[in-house]
């Protein structure tokens, strides 16, 4: 097959390319036996033309982006304030940090917190003006705390309230806030017992639940470690024992004696304390022995029937004497209830001689010494009764049967421990009112002399049980009833021996305040017993 050369050659002859016009400018163009075309420019899709003031879509669609793109940088920027506050710090700022944190950190707290404000207004809500006021703040708390413990209450106060402008709250900032609120508290009642004390003090008063001592004492239980309250103490003691050696002095040992005890429960190493002690004991022995002597002579006048007479030669004056000196003297006071024992013997005889009114003038005696003795109403009802059968005055059925309900309702009392209180509705009132109505009731009358008996049985009854303070009550009435009595003494130390075993049981197990009660009831029993004030200077040893 011939190639494309050879059937170009058998075509015809060989034509040479031609550059046309090029190679001929200015003439017509040659014939080159080529087909000719020619070639027009493509026609320009016409272009929408602008409104006037309007953009161009395109326009538009680039606006919108660079208002997006704007947007986001303004939030990016609100976002990390800070951020770019560090990649772009200002002179001004960074002076006013410096300014901060050299003062935070020479303890300047006021000139710090200063500088960081300032800061904070040019750069706004600045992470590192911010954490400068965060550090004020903590080193605020801790100047709190420290002025807190050493007791600057206000100090603390005022430096709490800058913390809290700065920090808002936290947990150790409440806590040292309940601190310093429950420390005010105390500080006004500590402010307020310091006043009275002083005052009481001013004006002599030193013992009493508004003694000077009491509201010291006070004041020292709030704060132990308190210098005022112990100096106070001190001036009372002093006080308490220039009073003691006047009394001394004078004779009067009851006073000496009870200045000496609130003294020892005070301060027991003070130093006037055994000399006092020392003297008064010397003294006691001088004075027990004069009242030996008395107690003879009044038993020797009560023997020869000077039971009231002569007025200042008699068993009773002499008894009297020792009780102004001794007033809890146990044979003084049994023997005044013999005295009035030996009244009613005469009453007795002056109504079985129908002299009624001397009778009754004995008895009324009788009464100003032992006003609730069963003795002494069973004599006035014995009187009673003398005086209506020599009038002839015969009792009716309605007042018999009147008196039977008051003795049922006597023995009700009775059986409630009711002795002597309530007046009007206790047994002792009952039985009288009875025998008042009917003086010749047996019913009445052996339920009043057995009163004494009734109450020493509760007595014993509610010591057993532990019921020591309800024993003491019956007790009471137990003296009463019956002055006197042997039973009474008995009785007597069987309950201070209670209340100092529970004094000491309660000092086992720590119950100070229930020991100090306890020993103030044995006390009021019996004053000077050895026990007794061994627990009183063991208490306030302690």
């Amino acid at each position: 097959m011939p190639s494309r050369n050879q059937q170009i050659s058998s075509s015809g002859p060989r034509v040479e390319p031609r550059l046309g016009v090029l190679d001929h400018p200015g003439s017509a163009p040659p014939t080159d036996g080529l087909p000719h075309f020619r070639a027009e420019p493509r026609p320009r899709r016409p272009q929408p033309q602008a409104r006037h003031g309007q953009p161009t879509h395109l326009r538009w669609r680039l606006w919108v982006l660079l208002l997006l793109l704007l947007a986001a940088c303004v939030a990016l920027v609100a976002q990390h304030r800070d951020w770019f506050a560090w990649l772009l710090p200002t002179p001004q700022l960074d002076h006013l940090m410096d300014e901060g944190n050299r003062a935070l950190a020479q303890g300047h707290l006021d000139a710090a917190r200063g500088y960081y404000l300032q800061a904070e207004a040019i750069s706004g809500e600045n992470g590192r003006a911010q954490k400068g006021l965060n550090a004020v703040g903590v080193a605020e708390l801790a100047r709190a705390r420290a002025a807190f413990a050493t007791h600057r209450l206000s100090d603390a106060a005022q430096a709490l309230k800058q913390a809290r402008a700065l920090l808002g709250g936290g947990v150790a900032l409440q806590a040292l806030e309940h601190e310093l609120a429950v420390q005010r508290a105390k500080g006004a009642e500590r402010s307020a017992l310091l006043s009275r004390a002083q005052q009481a003090l001013a004006v002599g008063r030193l013992d009493g639940t508004d003694g000077a001592a009491h509201f010291f004492r006070q004041l020292q239980r709030i704060d132990p470690s308190s210098a005022v309250a112990q100096h106070g103490l001190d001036q009372v003691g002093a006080a308490l024992a220039k009073r003691a050696q006047a009394s001394l002095g004078s004779g009067d040992l009851l006073h000496a004696r009870k200045l000496i005890v609130e003294l020892g429960n005070l301060q027991p190493t003070q130093a006037e304390l055994p000399v006092l002690n020392a003297e008064l004991a010397m003294q006691e022995r001088a004075e027990k022995a004069t009242i030996d002597r008395m107690l003879v002579r009044a038993a020797q006048l009560l023997a020869h029937g000077h039971a009231t007479t002569p007025a200042h030669q008699s068993a009773l004056s002499t008894y009297r004497h020792v009780l102004a000196m001794e007033p809890d003297d146990a044979q003084a006071l049994a023997g005044i209830a013999r005295v009035a024992t030996a009244l009613i013997v005469q009453a007795h005889a002056q109504t079985d001689a129908g002299d009624f009114l001397s009778a009754r003038t004995l008895l009324r005696q009788a009464a100003r010494l032992t006003p609730q003795s069963a003795e002494l109403a069973a004599a006035r009802a014995r009187l009673a009764r003398a005086r209506q059968k020599a009038h002839r005055v015969p009792v009716g059925p309605a007042e018999r049967r009147q008196a039977h309900e008051l003795v049922q309702q006597a023995r009700m009392a009775v059986a409630k421990e009711k002795f002597l209180s309530p007046p009007g509705s206790c047994a002792f009132d009952l039985y009288r009112q009875a025998l008042a109505l009917d003086g010749e009731s047996r019913s009445a009358l052996d339920g009043l002399r057995a009163l004494p008996s009734e109450a020493s049985a509760a007595t014993y009854q509610q010591l057993d049980a532990g019921h020591l303070i309800r024993a003491g009550k019956l007790l009471q009435s137990y003296v009463l009833l019956a002055p006197g009595s042997q039973g009474v003494d008995q009785l007597q130390q069987r309950l201070e021996d209670a209340w100092l075993a529970r004094a000491n049981q309660d000092l086992e197990q720590g119950n100070r305040d229930a020991a100090r009660e306890a020993v103030a009831q044995a006390q009021h029993l019996e004053p000077n017993d050895q026990r007794v004030q061994a627990l009183i200077k063991g208490l306030a040893g302690g």
